[in-house]
């Protein structure tokens, strides 16, 4: 049975479901003849499923129950896996610090690891260091692409017999895709995309072209194909619902479509779909809460397994990542401190935030920060990431009017969010004339009275 459930193309064979169950089977029958190895094996493969299916709680709960057993037995490899997948939990959910403790206790261990066998643990060591990174600065560094890389090559020395070769350097070339998107670079992108298409088109398991699709329905949109980015998009949910993994990635898909029918001046579908991707990311939310409330503090004082030749390079990494970061921040705080001069105009702009942010959710006070420094940039994807923060809004204003622009709703946006005129006119690079003229027209749409505070009315809404 451990070698059915080893089969790398068992997911596409069996299905999810029924894996868990003969893991199950395994650790069970395993535990009753003192078959520790069974049992590490059922652990590891059982994660490595509520990993796929982003059941991060689940997830955990075999890891720290694999680990302990890896480590009674001297399954040096084996607990070296368990802390990749560790971090990875915890990455996913943004406590980089212990991601990086657990990549650490990983590393740690390659003095007692076979050097076949570290190829693939320094890659994928390499790989979610590269995610912590992203994840920590909110932006494309260059040494996010550098893990990224030095991850690939890694890879790259597997044996040319290894049945998970190709699988690995598909995951690596979509990773350096998602990587070069973010940073625009699309034809680059495009060209790891078709290097995952190579290796793994004759795979039987096809549950990886989920984040392919995405990709390219997002490139699609970004060169202004919006019909054929929802083609790609259909593809991603339609391999999302074969294969019953990735349930996050819904997010990305709902949120790609919404965008495509933004673009495409379909507003209904484009509410529809914002508040799809809303739903998921606000039960995401409450899911990781509760993980985090009870679980994350189950293994604060666990043991390094520090390997000083090996961690060096990291170790030096870490600091300067952490440099740039603290510096960003008093940057940030500097930025913030300047104020705003407000307009002098009758109908005045109330202050930014009325309520204080320590009454705010985390996530909240983030999504309201970012949405104003989009709006300050003139940024187009401003109105998307707005109504995935506030997806009722443009549904009610659309209610009362359909016949409303593209453009109309946006100013309706910046003035949820209290942009007065003159920010209004200076981050559009309009005059206050022409700003002051939009909103009267937006006005006498919406029917909103001569008497009324624009600016309360707008605030009412969704």
């Amino acid at each position: 049975m451990i070698i059915v459930v080893q089969d790398k193309g068992i997911y596409a064979n069996k299905g999810s479901k029924e894996v868990l169950r003969i893991c199950t089977e395994i650790y069970y029958q395993s535990k009753e003849i003192g078959y520790s190895n069974g049992m590490i094996q059922a652990d590891m493969k059982m994660s490595e499923v509520y990993l796929n299916e982003q059941n991060y709680k689940a997830a955990l709960e075999k890891i720290l129950q694999g680990k302990s057993l890896a480590k009674n037995e001297d399954e040096y490899y084996l607990l070296s896996m368990f802390f990749i997948q560790e971090a990875v939990v915890y990455s996913e959910l943004g406590y980089i610090k212990k991601s990086q403790k657990a990549l650490i206790n990983s590393l740690g261990l390659l003095n007692r690891i076979p050097e076949k066998e570290s190829y693939l643990i320094k890659g994928l060591v390499d790989r979610t260091k590269a995610k912590n990174i992203q994840i920590r600065t909110n932006s494309t560094k260059d040494s996010a692409l550098i893990y990224l890389y030095r991850g690939h090559q890694e890879i790259r020395k597997m044996g040319s017999k290894n049945p998970y070769k190709n699988f690995l350097l598909g995951l690596f070339a979509t990773d350096l895709a998602e990587e070069y998107y973010l940073r625009n670079n699309y034809s680059k992108s495009e060209m790891f995309l078709d290097e995952f298409k190579k290796v793994m088109s004759q795979e039987n398991d096809q549950s990886d072209f989920i984040r392919y699709y995405i990709l390219k329905g997002n490139i699609e949109n970004k060169k202004k194909n919006y019909t054929q980015a929802l083609e790609y998009f259909d593809k991603a949910l339609e391999l999302n619902q074969k294969y019953k993994i990735y349930t996050l990635t819904l997010k990305d898909i709902y949120s790609g479509k919404a965008e495509s029918y933004l673009m495409l001046n379909d507003f209904k579908n484009q509410a529809i779909y914002s508040t799809k991707a809303k739903r998921i990311t606000d039960s995401m939310a409450i899911a990781d809460q509760q993980l985090l409330n009870s679980m994350l503090d189950t293994n604060e004082n666990e043991d390094l397994f520090i390997d000083n030749e090996n961690n060096n390079y990291y170790l030096a990494a870490g600091i300067l990542i952490a440099l740039a970061g603290l510096t960003f921040y008093i940057l940030h705080r500097k930025n913030s401190k300047k104020g705003r001069v407000e307009e002098k105009l009758p109908e005045q702009a109330p202050k930014r935030i009325t309520v204080p942010e320590n009454e705010k959710s985390e996530t909240e006070v983030e999504a309201l920060r970012e949405l104003v420094q989009l709006a300050k940039n003139d940024d187009k994807s401003f109105l998307l990431r707005f109504s995935e923060v506030f997806p009722a809004f443009n549904q009610r204003l659309l209610s009362i009017n359909s016949q409303l622009t593209h453009s109309d709703l946006e100013y309706c946006a910046l003035i949820k969010l209290k942009f007065d005129t003159k920010e209004i006119a200076r981050h559009k690079n309009l005059t206050i004339n022409s700003v002051v003229s939009k909103k009267y027209r937006i006005r006498k749409k919406l029917n909103i009275g001569t008497d009324e505070n624009m600016y309360t009315w707008m605030l009412n809404i969704g």
